[in-house]
């Protein structure tokens, strides 16, 4: 059996099937599905001339779509690629008959697939990663004629020592020699000699002590992918050489077969690691007692280990959920996740849960750029992540990307199995996409598993709801409230109590919810959602106006939201959704 594809690489791109993820230069590029499954069937085949039925059957199957969907797909690959007219220097139609991939492929195959050093793109073992190795400059040059020569005798000893690993294909001596009294940037002298990765750094002496500082640096995305220190004692230049050189390389050794120097995943104290897994298992629950549980524990945690990075991220992921399930107000959210996050990464520049957690705040403060990019970047550190597949789909929902999110939910799914979670949101891209009975038949499957399941009943509810069957809707919901009165229940009652043409019982849940404002928090947004089910636009877009002067988190949902469609025709609804600046 033949090795398995890690990548396919083409000029600057890097293809990764398994992680349906194209970077450019390290950074992922966002495409549709279908985009990418075009490019993929493509790059599978270059230079083979490729009909469009063959494409179409590749990428629909057996389902009927339109020749201008294959048509789309082209023209936006090319818009990525950034081709002119008549400018092919990647995909070639052939009139009338099809398409051609022409730029040249080299695919990277790996039967074990190891890590090696954090990178952009997922990690792999496909091949050595290009180094250059720079001589080490003093930083206070005043140094004898000898000490001058310490750099880059440090820096050929180095070369020599990791020269010897597979992992590197390392630049030779000559090739950084004219480096040695340059002012360049090590980040420009690396692109300079076309490599992925470039080691660079300084020496310090203070009487007998000389102390080396060492970074090495992605050429690409400018990230620090390690960094360390070297102390040695000593006047002899020989021996100073071999112990810097040696313990450097040492070290990188280590840290190309995934041991890096960074933030332990575990701390030295085995308590705190288990009051970690506690408080995740608490924030698992998405109550708010759970969650003011995990975020109690959170806080124990990053006091007792402040140099634990996943505390912080536990910390941070407590505040997302209830700002998400309307616990906290968003202000309040807002500020201690970004402190949160922006610390673990400080401890581990590539912690996959942190870009994950920053990603969802990115969300939700409206970054949508941000938020993609940062997804990817979770999933491309981590594919095993699964609450960043899981938290990628709620992105994807909220863009209107509905296909999408669903194989989100699946991987996510795969990868956390026994997830009742994740077996329910599995229907909720089905509602998006009013594919109700499909919707239904999931959220049933669920209570056939656990006839109790909250979660499951609140979705039902809603797909009964927008499915148009009223009556079997408020009888859920009743229930639905009965077991779990919050706002979120509270407000769609009310709503379908509206459209019901049940006024007094719509108006009986607005005294609830203004009944528990005046105790807590209540999002304007869920009033506004009650305002629809009445029909009552001037209040709808007065609530909507009080959302959007608090940046109300649920505003992330306006795009797609089922109980405003009947309000999308008017100017003002059309007028909120501009000034949110969604994709398009």
């Amino acid at each position: 059996m033949g090795n398995k594809v890690l990548r396919y690489e083409f000029e600057n791109y890097a293809l990764h099937p398994s992680e349906r993820l194209l970077f450019r230069g390290g950074e992922p590029v966002p495409m549709k599905s279908k985009v990418f499954e075009t490019l993929l069937t493509l790059v599978r085949n270059p230079g083979r001339l490729l009909t469009k039925d063959e494409l179409m059957t590749e990428i629909w199957g057996s389902n009927f779509v339109e020749e201008a969907n294959l048509t789309q797909n082209i023209f936006t690959l090319r818009k990525i690629f950034g081709e002119k007219p008549r400018d092919h220097r990647f995909i070639v139609t052939v009139p009338g008959r099809g398409y051609r991939f022409v730029a040249p492929v080299a695919p990277v195959v790996d039967a074990n697939a190891a890590e090696t050093f954090g990178t952009n793109a997922p990690p792999s073992a496909g091949r050595s990663r290009s180094l250059a190795v720079l001589p080490l400059k003093f930083l206070f040059p005043r140094e004898t004629d000898e000490k001058k020569y310490l750099g880059l005798a440090i820096a050929d000893s180095l070369i020599t020592q990791l020269s010897t690993s597979a992992r590197f294909a390392v630049r030779s001596t000559e090739a950084v020699l004219k480096y040695a009294e340059t002012e360049k940037d090590a980040l420009a002298i690396g692109r300079e000699l076309d490599v992925e990765v470039v080691l660079s750094g300084t020496l310090q002496t203070l009487n007998e002590k000389i102390r080396a500082n060492l970074q090495l640096h992605d050429t690409q995305s400018g990230d620090t992918l390690w960094a360390d220190k070297f102390e040695v004692v000593s006047n002899d230049f020989f021996e100073l050489q071999d112990t810097i050189s040696t313990r450097a390389a040492d070290a990188l050794a280590q840290r190309s077969n995934g041991h890096a120097a960074r933030s332990p995943r575990t701390p030295d104290n085995p308590e705190i690691y288990q009051k970690y897994i506690k408080y995740r298992f608490f924030w698992e629950s998405r109550t708010e007692d759970g969650l003011l549980a995990s975020l109690a524990g959170a806080r124990e945690i990053v006091a007792a280990a402040p140099d634990f990075a996943l505390g912080y991220i536990c910390l941070a992921d407590a505040y997302l959920l209830l700002g998400h399930h309307l616990y906290l107000p968003p202000a309040r959210v807002y500020e201690n996740v970004r402190a949160a996050v922006d610390r673990a990464l400080a401890l581990d520049p590539q912690l996959a849960e942190a870009y994950a957690t920053k990603a969802d705040y990115s969300f939700i403060t409206k970054d949508w750029e941000a938020s993609e990019r940062l997804h990817r970047r979770s999933i491309a550190l981590d594919p095993d992540y699964a609450a960043a597949r899981h938290w990628y789909s709620w992105y994807l929902m909220a863009m209107g990307r509905f296909d999408e999110s669903f194989e989100q939910i699946e991987q996510a799914q795969r990868l956390d199995v026994n997830s009742l979670y994740l077996i329910t949101i599995r229907g909720v891209p089905f509602c998006y996409q009013r594919d109700f009975d499909r919707a239904l038949r999931q959220f049933r499957l669920v209570l056939e598993i656990d006839p109790t399941y909250k979660r499951a009943h609140y979705y039902l509810a809603w797909a009964l709801l927008h499915s148009g069957r009223l009556p079997e809707a408020i009888a859920e919901f009743e229930r639905v409230v009965a077991a779990e009165p919050i706002q979120q229940t509270i407000a769609l009652l009310g709503y379908a109590y509206g459209r019901a043409g049940e006024t007094e019982k719509a108006r009986a849940m607005l005294r609830r919810l203004e009944s528990m404002g005046r105790e807590r928090y209540v999002s304007p947004y869920h009033r506004a959602i009650f305002y629809a089910g009445l029909d009552d636009r001037d209040a709808v877009f007065a609530e909507l106006e009080n959302a959007f002067a608090e940046n109300s988190i649920w505003l992330i949902w306006l795009n797609v939201d089922l109980q405003f469609d009947h309000l999308r025709a008017d100017p003002r609804f059309r007028a909120l959704v501009e000034r949110l600046n969604f994709p398009r």
